[in-house]
Formats: structure tokens, C-alpha cells, sequence
């Protein structure tokens, strides 16, 4: 803080930050209420696959919400940074930007930054940011996941930080480039106008915030609130014992066994702690993740392990020092050439829990989290029976309906999604996503066995089946077959695997089963049906060390079956009464 701020700082009391930090928080809540109630995407409207977060006169981020998706915000100060950069000196009232290159802080292309200056008496103050997946960005396809995919140049438009509305008026001429080359022109101009509104409302609540305290005040506060998040991080990490401690996942090999390992090595040193990471060398295919994406999977891993609680800001990162690894790897993406649709789901998850993995080891037993299942998000795209215009849905929750981690103490969060969206992205309600689209969902149900064995149980997954009305419909991957069951930590292990993984399934009029294996797309004809299995959340602790009880009432439930009951768990239910069997139980749980 300069003098001046400081003076101010000494008006600030603990009462006026708390009314800060709850300011900024309704800020976003309201900003995210206007995109759900203007929006025209399902995706928008119904899901809410977008983020609202705030930054500062320095592009610092001021607050990263409990109800936002932990991919989306982690890196958005980078993109904010960019803009400013680029423009500086030509940013005035009015001007709004769009940003999706993942060179400068974007994750995948089709999630497309807007951001909207605000100044107060003439002074630029804060940045509200809205961080929102965008049904089409151009490219072959909606959302092109397929392996063949080998650069970004085929994924869609790359967006540096471009300014599309200056002082009020449209740029005609930057808006035309970019609209006549996507699909759903009309329908994603009205949202990224509701976008837009969502900026302005966060503009009058954010002057009258300044109006109210000053200036001065608003910005020692805010920096004030920076200091108390970097104590807790720090108070956090300075419990820990100093060190270095190891940890690693996998990310499936599309085919074959040629599995990559993604390593991340913490060290702890008094109250700072530095993440490496290693990763082979970047893929060509969509499967590699930009600087932005890993930045906010380590963020995102270590405020679980601290046991740390929203709502977070430019504070969280300042005690930790990350190494994305070197770049042209698969942590470190280059892009250009890399392509990066597949970042936000793999290899996210696959980043997050290298990072989970190493803190378990050093982390004490009541903070230890199990990893999520790395879902898939899947885009169902065809010609619609009525109109005879081309359509397409970004489905998250119909593959990201995965079981989330177990955590100690308590069993995971069933259907909740992949870890990217920390549990945030919405269920679409099948009647008015039914209404929308052309076709049914003839399925939504629980996976018995799904959720990853342990005292502590992981979520389970929920399958989605899907039938079409057109002719044929694709659908398209977000995502690759899963190989590895979700990480469990303390001895947590299952013996049943199969149950616990994904599977991206064809169905076809005849009954036939066509499994998409390491592909990431499928057809399906009119009378047959999509179907995806998304995997379960990992477990927590000695399965053999589940209370019994607790075994049983899961077996009459329906979330595990006598056969995973014995297998996983060691406990032996009469199929018939549905009583435990204790002799027999004694035998397996004591071998």
C-alpha cells in the first residue's frame, strides 16, 4: 500500500470488510442470476457452464466465488493482465472485450472470456469478468473432440485480446468476422449480450460500493482483504511439516497401454510451498493443458488439501509458487501448435489429483480427499427434424454426472460432476432441455457399484441414455475411455473395477452395442439410443473398515450389490432377507 492507502487503512474496520467481502459476493450471485434469466443456450440457461468473478485496478482477482467453476476463475486474472495490456491507454467506459487464446490465459477455445471496465470518477477500478462456454467457436464441428484433432488451428477462432464494443458502439466489422464464422450466430449474440448485462449490473453495484466508502477506503479494504486470504493460506502451509513430498496420476492412453504419468513434486517451507510439475511432451490431439488451466488445478487442489473455504482471491496464490513444467509438455502446453479442447476435463483431473496424491502424504487424516471421476462432457449434435437446421447441445451433464471424491469422515457427493466444476455446473431439468432439443432422455439413473470402495465411500455415477428424433445424431467426447479408476487415498481400494469406470456406448435399433473404445465419437440412428457411463468417485480409507451397517443399508439402497458388498467390502448380505451374515462376514473381513 502506498501512504495514502495506508491513512485509509486505518478507517477500515473488520465490520466495513466484512460488508465488503458480502458486497462482492452478491456481485457475482447477481451477475450469474442475470445470465441464467437472459441467456438463450441451454448451456447457459440451464446448466450455468459459465463463471462471474471481479478484478481490481491491477487485473488482481477480488473474489473467486463459492458458486463458480474452479477451471473457469482459477486463471482469469492472466486474461484480465492481457487486456489490459494490450489496450492500455485506449480503454475507456463502455469498451467491452472477448478473450479465448489459451497463450493468454484462456483454458479451451470455447470457453470465451467477456470482460467490461468500470471506472469511477474517471479512474479505472475493477474488471467484471464473465468466463462462459460457448456452444460454437467454428472449426470442423461444435466443440470438434475427435483424436484426430492434431493443432489448434483446426479447433476454431483463437481470440487474443480483442476489443468488440468501444465506448458503447459495436465494433460492426470485428463482431461480423467472428459471427459469420459459427454456427449459432443469433442464438450466441443474445449470450454474449446477456454476458454483457451482467457487466453493467456489476458496474452500478461496484461504483455504488466505491461512492459509499470512497475510493481510498475501497481500495484499502480490498487490499486488506487480499492480506487476510494470504494469512490463512500461509497460517495453513505453516502447519504442515517441512518437506518434499511426491505424487503422480495417469492419463489413458486413447489406445494400448501406453499411459502417460503426470508427476507433481510439493515442497513445504515454512509458510511457502512450490509445485512442480512433470508431464510428457504435448500430445496431437486435444488432450494437453495451457498454463491458465493448470495454474487454476493446482489452486484448485491445494485449497482442498488446506482445507481452505471460499470465498478466495488474488491472496490464495501469493505463499505458493507453481512450475507448470517445461512448455511443449502436457501441463505446459505451447499453443499455438497444441490443441487444448479437452483441457478442462483431462487433463485437469489428472493434474489435480498428482498434486492430491503428493499433499495426502503430509496432510493431516481429517482433510484427506479422494479424487472425483475424470467425466467427460459429451456435444449431441445433428439436423433438426422440424426446422432442418443444423443443431448442437454441449451436454456437461450428461457425461459429467460423475461421483465425486469421498472425503474423511464422509462418503462423496453422487452425480455431481468432474472436479473442474467443483460440483457448480447445474442439472438441466430433462423436460426443458427436452423441450429445447430434439431428443429424449430415455434414462437418468444411478450405477450400482460405481463409486470408488472405502470406509468412506466415493459418489456414484449417474448414466444417461439418450434418443434421438432426427435422422442421426453424433455425439461427441469431451474426453477419452478411462482406463484408472478415481484416486483413492488411505488404503482406500476396490477390488470390483469395472463398475467404478466410464464407458461412452452406441446403441443401435437392433439391440447392438457399439462401444466407443478410444474414439470420441459416435453415430446413432433414429430408434436407437446414446448412452453415457461416466465414472465414480474415489474412496477414503480400508474398505474392510466400513461400518457394516452402513454396507447393508448401501446393498438395500441399491448403490452396491451383494456381489460388490463381499468383493469390495468384505461383508456377506442374504439376497433374500437382506440381512448381514456375521460368521461369514468375520471370514472375509479377517482373512
Amino acid at each position: 500500500m502506498n501512504v495514502q492507502q495506508r491513512v485509509a487503512a486505518d478507517r477500515v474496520d473488520i465490520t466495513t470488510l466484512a460488508t465488503m467481502q458480502g458486497a462482492l459476493t452478491s456481485i457475482t450471485d447477481e451477475m450469474s442470476q442475470v445470465v441464467i434469466r437472459t441467456a438463450r443456450s441451454p448451456v447457459f440457461k440451464l446448466a450455468k457452464d459459465f463463471s462471474c468473478t471481479l478484478c481490481d485496478w491491477q487485473s488482481r482477482q477480488m473474489i473467486q466465488g463459492d458458486a463458480e467453476l474452479p477451471v473457469h476463475v482459477g486463471s482469469i486474472p492472466f486474461v484480465c493482465r492481457a487486456v489490459a495490456e494490450a489496450y492500455q491507454g485506449n480503454i475507456a467506459p463502455g469498451d467491452t472485450f472477448l478473450c479465448n487464446d489459451p497463450a493468454f490465459g484462456g483454458l479451451h477455445l470455447n470457453d470465451v472470456a467477456l470482460l467490461r471496465p468500470i471506472f469511477v470518477d474517471d479512474e479505472l477500478l475493477f474488471w467484471a469478468v464473465i468466463r462462459a462456454h460457448w456452444l460454437d467457436i467454428g472449426g470442423p464441428s461444435p466443440a470438434d473432440l475427435r483424436r484426430a484433432q492434431s493443432d489448434s488451428y483446426g479447433e476454431g477462432i483463437r481470440i487474443p485480446p480483442l476489443k468488440v464494443i468501444a465506448a458503447g458502439v459495436p465494433c460492426d466489422d470485428v463482431m461480423r468476422l467472428y459471427f459469420n464464422n459459427i454456427r449459432f450466430p443469433q442464438q450466441q449474440h443474445s449470450d454474449m449480450l446477456a454476458m454483457i448485462a451482467a457487466g453493467e449490473i456489476a458496474g452500478r453495484r461496484l461504483r455504488a460500493m466505491a461512492e459509499k466508502y470512497g475510493v481510498e477506503v475501497t481500495k484499502a479494504g480490498i487490499e486488506a482483504l487480499y492480506e487476510m486470504t494470504e494469512h490463512r493460506v500461509r497460517t495453513a502451509i505453516t502447519d504442515l511439516p517441512d518437506g518434499i513430498s511426491e505424487g503422480e496420476s495417469w492419463l489413458s492412453a486413447r489406445e494400448g497401454d501406453g499411459h502417460m504419468k503426470i508427476s507433481a513434486t510439493v515442497e513445504v517451507s515454512g509458510d511457502e510451498m512450490s509445485i512442480k510439475l512433470s508431464s510428457p511432451e504435448q500430445l496431437r490431439e486435444v488432450r494437453n493443458s495451457p498454463f491458465g488451466a493448470t495454474h487454476a488445478a493446482v489452486g484448485h487442489a491445494v485449497t482442498i488439501a488446506l482445507g481452505l473455504k471460499p470465498p478466495f482471491n488474488d491472496g490464495l496464490y501469493r505463499a505458493l509458487d507453481i512450475d507448470y513444467g517445461p512448455l511443449g509438455t502436457i501441463t505446459n502446453a505451447q499453443v499455438p501448435p497444441a490443441p487444448t479442447l479437452g483441457c478442462t476435463t483431462q487433463p485437469f483431473c489428472e493434474i489435480v489429483d498428482s498434486v492430491r496424491h503428493a499433499l495426502s502424504k503430509i496432510i493431516d487424516d481429517e482433510r484427506q480427499t479422494a479424487g472425483w471421476g475424470p467425466a467427460a462432457s459429451i456435444v449431441l449434435a445433428g439436423i433438426h427434424p422440424e426446422t432442418g437446421q443444423f443443431y448442437g447441445h454441449f451436454h456437461p451433464n450428461g457425461g459429467s454426472s460423475g461421483g465425486g471424491g469421498a472425503a474423511h469422515g464422509a462418503d462423496g457427493w453422487s452425480g455431481v460432476g468432474s472436479e473442474n466444476s467443483g460440483g457448480a455446473v447445474l442439472k438441466e431439468p430433462v423436460e426443458l432441455l427436452e423441450y429445447e432439443m430434439p431428443f429424449l432422455v430415455s434414462r437418468l439413473e444411478y450405477r450400482m457399484d460405481s463409486g470408488g470402495a472405502g470406509r468412506w465411500r466415493g459418489g456414484l455415477a449417474v448414466d444417461t441414455e439418450w434418443e434421438p428424433l432426427d435422422h442421426e445424431q453424433t455425439a461427441r467426447f469431451h474426453g477419452t475411455i478411462d482406463t484408472f479408476p478415481a484416486l483413492g487415498v488411505q488404503g482406500a481400494k476396490s477390488t470390483m473395477l469395472e463398475p467404478k469406470l466410464g464407458q461412452r456406448n452406441a446403441i443401435d435399433p437392433d439391440g447392438g452395442v457399439r462401444k466407443s473404445g478410444g474414439a470420441s465419437r459416435l453415430h446413432s440412428q433414429r430408434g436407437g439410443r446414446l448412452e453415457m457411463c461416466p465414472p465414480g468417485g474415489g474412496g477414503v480409507g480400508d474398505a474392510f473398515a466400513r461400518d457394516i451397517d452402513a454396507v447393508r443399508s448401501d446393498v438395500v439402497n441399491g448403490y452396491v450389490s451383494i456381489e460388490g458388498a463381499a468383493l469390495d467390502y468384505g461383508v456377506v448380505v442374504d439376497p433374500d432377507e437382506l440381512t448381514v451374515d456375521q460368521d461369514a462376514t468375520d471370514g472375509l473381513r479377517n482373512k
